[in-house]
């Protein structure tokens, strides 16, 4: 019973260790998959109707653009989002984080809650809880011995 305890704590630790990894890997591809470098917080000031071009399969001759305002490297940007959306997915005063290019701030991609960091985030989460499990099992085995 006593090195039982002692097992079940190791692999509890074990089990932690690998899952901090995991996360930890999936949270460096989900950075490296991004085509841009600079990050930053947008906000949308304005949603504006801007004219489709006349070869646009759309039932709708305009579309909602949204126009974000953010920072980079101390200089205000105001970009009008490119999706063509009808109604537009954003609102007025809602952050947005996006990607961008460094160099030619204009180019950008909006950063979403990607499935892959959400992961990321859980498997780190499990991982602490394993290895406190561990931990607590491996002193339940200390405190049976008088040392």
């Amino acid at each position: 019973m006593g090195n039982r305890l002692w097992i079940e704590g190791v692999v509890f630790i074990i089990l932690g260790l690998i899952a901090e990894i995991a996360g930890s890997i999936l949270k460096v591809l989900n950075a490296t998959k991004r085509p841009y470098t600079g990050y930053a917080e947008a906000k949308v000031v304005d949603i504006i109707p801007v004219e489709r071009d006349r070869f646009a399969q759309a039932r709708f001759r305009n579309r909602q653009a949204a126009v974000f305002e953010f920072f980079a490297d101390g200089k205000l940007i105001k970009i009008v989002d490119t999706k063509d959306t009808y109604p537009c997915p954003y609102q007025i005063n809602q952050r947005v984080r996006l990607s961008y290019d460094p160099e030619e701030p204009e180019k950008y991609c909006v950063v979403g809650k990607e499935q892959m960091y959400i992961i990321a985030v859980l498997l780190n989460a499990l991982g602490v809880v394993f290895i406190l499990a561990g931990c607590l099992l491996f002193l339940k085995y200390a405190l049976r011995y008088n040392l």
